[in-house]
């Protein structure tokens, strides 16, 4: 991965995140934490919303799917973790070969 598609993809994953803490989940606090460790860039978006049951699938979630593709495109992970009344977990692991610049 290079640095560039890195940053674009982890951009747009934490955008849409966002836009679901407060379109959908109507949060009124969201936290986010970008770390890397050794060869992993890790994106943690956390709301205090709704939430919704993870451990289904998501049919007609496109937001939801089209982060997973862009973490998985780039040879990575996301992980979601919610359930209904407890908010909801957005995290992206992604494996970078350098450090992804300012």
């Amino acid at each position: 991965m290079t640095s560039w598609e890195g940053k674009q993809a982890l951009y747009r994953i934490a955008q849409e995140a966002l836009h679901n803490a407060g379109r959908h989940a109507r949060a009124t606090q969201v936290r986010i934490v970008l770390s890397q460790v050794d060869a992993q860039v890790r994106l943690e978006v956390q709301d205090n919303g709704v939430g919704f049951d993870s451990e289904n699938a998501f049919p007609g979630h496109f937001g939801l799917n089209t982060m997973r593709e862009r973490a998985t495109d780039l040879g990575g992970r996301l992980d979601i973790e919610s359930r209904p009344g407890a908010g909801t977990t957005v995290r992206a692991t992604i494996p970078v070969t350098q450090p992804i610049p300012s």
